[in-house]
């Protein structure tokens, strides 16, 4: 019976031992299963520790708008300087009446026709002296109400009337007649005191002359 019993007991350790060494294979077995991967999982690429980063494209910095450049400031243009009157210019006069007076003038003349008041001016030359001298010969033209007229006055500094004739006057038995010649205005005709036929009906003969330019 003991000896039996020394040999279950060797017979049971070596079952044991088989069964501990199959336990352990077993379990080494399953440690090597873990630490592989599995076959159908794809293995992750891990980058390089070596390998740059990929440079990611740096911001664009707004581009600097370029600085508003001053305005340029319209250039100033001279000063229109009074024109010269048309077709005439400064020039001298006389006029000359058969009582003996002699007068002498300076003039600015215009021997274009234009137009004032709505009515025409053939031609016309001014003198600002003291005495003074107004000779204008008015068209047929234009809407006002002088057409056809021709006056030479005299007057003083004050503008009373010295010495006229007019062609309005042809009632009173005076008149004048204006023409111009080139740059130069004659006229002749009935001048009458203060401008007046009827307060001074005597008229006084008389010539006049205005070289213009």
């Amino acid at each position: 019976m003991r000896r039996m019993s020394t040999a279950l007991l060797i017979t049971g350790a070596i079952v044991l031992g088989a069964c501990g060494g199959d336990d352990e294979s077993s379990e080494a077995a399953d440690e090597s299963s873990a630490e592989e991967p599995a076959a159908d999982e794809p293995a992750v690429d891990e980058p390089a520790a070596d390998e740059p980063a990929a440079d990611e494209p740096a911001a664009e910095e707004p581009a600097a708008e370029p600085a508003d450049e001053p305005a340029e400031e319209p250039a100033t243009e001279p000063a229109d300087e009074p024109a010269a009157p048309s077709g005439g210019g400064s020039g001298t006069a006389t006029l000359t009446l058969d009582n003996g007076e002699t007068f002498e003038f300076g003039v600015l003349c215009t021997l274009e026709p234009q137009e004032a008041a709505g009515s025409e001016i053939v031609f016309t030359a001014t003198s600002y002296d003291d005495p003074g001298l107004d000779i204008t010969q008015f068209g047929a033209e234009g809407s006002g109400t002088v057409t056809d007229v021709a006056t030479v006055s005299v007057y003083d500094g004050s503008y009373n009337t010295l010495w006229e004739a007019s062609n309005l006057y042809e009632p009173f038995g005076g008149g004048v007649e204006l023409s111009l010649d080139g740059s130069t205005i004659n006229g002749t005709g009935t001048f009458f005191a203060d401008g007046d036929p009827v307060t001074n009906p005597d008229g006084v003969a008389g010539t006049v002359e205005a070289r213009c330019g």
